[in-house]
């Protein structure tokens, strides 16, 4: 599938992907200033045990906000939506960027009010772009796109992620509200909670449900232009990937709304326990998250098919992948195995040996591994490496052959090294300046040389 179904939208005589080309370098020096003036990437925490830090939280929604809002115009652009649509979301993304990292570098607490509602206008604007990409779906003219998988798993993860914004709303509601005017503490106790437990739960449904959403829907992109004319067993194994994800989105959505609406009584429960196979939340030491147990069993594994299959399976002659096709599908396959191995993996593990790993208790052995991982999975696993995705599926479209094959060298390179890099601090040394620090760093310096190579090798620029 060819670039043709990018409709060039813009400002002036400038395109889409030169004006988001110029929004990466700008969260880039964002990201890389934060590092210094605030924390590394990410880290909400400074020790195991530690209060959440407000101004390292608005620091990273400043990063995730617009990427989450890039995503959405690479979706609307990808498959094709109304020109109105495309448009209201390339000016929302801009709103996200610009007034995330902005109100991100400003914003320092829950105390001052016209800092936060200032960078709260770039999670409405996200908001409105998800809500715009569930329109846009629900009004596509494309019939015979209407009626593939492809567009329904795009479907499906636009409206998951729009309702992981609303939970977030909610969530930032409290905390900047509390119980004003009652109705949310009112609520809480009807359900078995505290206001405060009652908001640990609508967060833990936000941030699943919206890292899962947006990884899905840059596996949709993935599926949707490299995953067509399969023939034989590769149409077999997308086909069964495609139901996986199309099935791991909705046991998600059900499972967090459920978690975040339904109460004490009807927590995510645990599986393979040491008291069996499953036992309610709180009745069990250690065992397996049902909700990560549905991401990695469904979500990830149908991911890594359709990914693994687009890369490697027979096509119908007639409609082979170019060599910039092939090399973006196969970096997007080696990112979703590591991802998986990461996440789910020693996921498994960390959860699975809760009475060795549990982060949440001073008092377990290895509780600091635990720890580690809770932030590594994350950091690395669930936001840098779907950037990367993000990356690649950008340089597909407006990088040269030659400089498109270089790019996703490096970056396969940086990837490896990186996800290297964290099992070894996960599961080796954990302390700082270890072995695992410095392969760590060595694979983040190596993405960022690949992120800066795409940047000066991007010479797409006026519209078509």
């Amino acid at each position: 599938m060819k670039n043709q179904n990018y409709s060039e939208i813009g400002i002036g005589k400038y395109s889409w992907s030169y004006i988001i080309k110029w929004l990466i370098i700008i969260m880039i020096i964002y990201a890389l200033f934060g590092w210094l003036l605030v924390s590394h990437p990410f880290a909400f925490y400074t020790v195991r045990g530690s209060s959440l830090n407000y101004s390292r939280i608005f620091y990273l929604h400043g990063l995730t906000v617009g990427f989450a809002g890039i995503t959405g115009l690479m979706v609307s652009q990808a498959f094709n939506l109304s020109p109105t649509i495309k448009k209201i979301i390339f000016y929302l993304t801009i709103a996200c960027v610009l007034i995330g990292l902005t109100g991100g570098a400003i914003n320092r607490s829950m105390e001052h009010k016209i800092t936060l509602w200032y960078q709260i206008l770039s999670m409405f604007s996200l908001d409105i772009t998800l809500l715009s990409l569930v329109i846009g779906f629900l009004i596509l003219k494309n019939q015979l796109l209407r009626r593939t998988k492809a567009y329904w798993i795009a479907f499906l993860a636009s409206v998951s992620a729009l309702i992981a914004g609303l939970f977030g709303d909610l969530v930032g509601f409290i905390l900047d509200f509390g119980n004003w005017p009652g109705i949310c503490g009112w609520y809480a106790n009807k359900i078995g909670y505290t206001l405060s437990e009652w908001q640990d739960a609508l967060l833990r449904t936000h941030s699943d449900m919206m890292v899962v959403s947006v990884l899905s829907l840059l596996i949709a992109i993935a599926n949707y232009r490299f995953g067509s004319n399969l023939i034989g067993k590769a149409k077999i194994i997308r086909n069964f990937g495609e139901w996986l994800l199309i099935i791991g989105i909705i046991l998600t959505l059900i499972i967090y709304i459920v978690s975040g609406l339904g109460g004490s009584s009807v927590q995510i429960p645990h599986l393979f326990t040491e008291k069996g196979f499953f036992e309610p939340r709180g009745q069990s030491v250690a065992g397996v998250d049902l909700g990560d147990f549905v991401i990695g069993v469904f979500t990830f594994t149908g991911a890594i098919l359709i990914t693994g299959a687009s890369s490697f399976g027979k096509r119908n002659p007639d409609h082979k992948l170019t060599k910039t096709e092939t090399y973006t599908i196969r970096g997007i396959f080696m990112a979703m195995v590591c991802i998986f191995l990461a996440v789910g993996g020693l996921g498994f593990l960390e959860e699975y040996r809760a009475d060795l790993y549990n982060s949440d208790v001073t008092t377990t052995p290895l509780g600091n591994y635990g720890f580690i991982f809770r932030l590594l999975h994350v950091d690395v696993c669930l936001l840098l490496f779907p950037a990367m995705i993000l990356l690649m599926l950008l340089a597909e479209r407006s990088l040269k052959t030659k400089a498109n094959r270089i790019f996703q060298i490096i970056l396969r390179i940086g990837i490896v090294i990186t996800f290297i890099g964290a099992l070894i601090f996960m599961l080796v040394n954990y302390h700082s300046f270890g072995p695992g620090t410095w392969i760590l760093a060595l694979g983040i310096i190596i993405l960022l040389c690949g992120i800066i190579y795409y940047l000066i090798h991007d010479q797409q620029k006026l519209r078509k």
